[in-house]
């Protein structure tokens, strides 16, 4: 949303928004409980939610090498970009401004392998987190994480 009204911005300076310019803050507005009820969900369950992840990771792999240390500073970055981009319904800011630099990091420290796990878990438990209505937004959002990530 926030890239949407950045380019209605540009594009109807000096002029009044048609109607059909601003319709996206008609789609925005019909989700906007929904979406600021997973954001708190998620906001507030995040110590759990990564700790589900990471017990989640122990449980398919009794071998895991524990970065867990190492990455929960940026795993917590991810999630919270991830609540925002959910909140604000703006995917592209979160592709472009978290998951390309955090892809770049994890192919630099060898993590590939790792955040296959670690993305499909981070999908299956913001799940259990949220209701189905809430899930139906935010899902795709993790998936997103999910495809520039693994």
């Amino acid at each position: 949303m926030l890239k949407q009204f950045a380019d209605l911005t540009l594009e109807a300076d000096g002029r009044y928004a048609q109607d059909y310019e601003l319709r996206f803050l008609d789609n925005y507005f019909e989700t906007k409980d929904l979406r600021m009820s997973a954001y708190m969900k998620i906001r507030d369950g995040a110590d759990e939610i990564m700790e589900a992840v990471k017990v989640g990771k122990q449980k398919r792999n009794p071998e895991f090498k524990d970065y867990y240390v190492t990455c929960k500073r940026d795993m917590v970055d991810l999630l919270r970009y991830s609540a925002a981009a959910l909140l604000f319904d703006d995917m592209e800011r979160l592709r472009t401004n978290m998951l390309l630099w955090f892809q770049t990091i994890s192919k630099a420290y060898k993590f590939e392998d790792d955040n296959i796990d670690t993305y499909d878990l981070l999908l299956k438990v913001i799940s259990e987190f949220l209701t189905p209505e809430e899930a139906k937004l935010a899902i795709p959002v993790f998936e997103l994480n999910c495809a520039v990530l693994v």
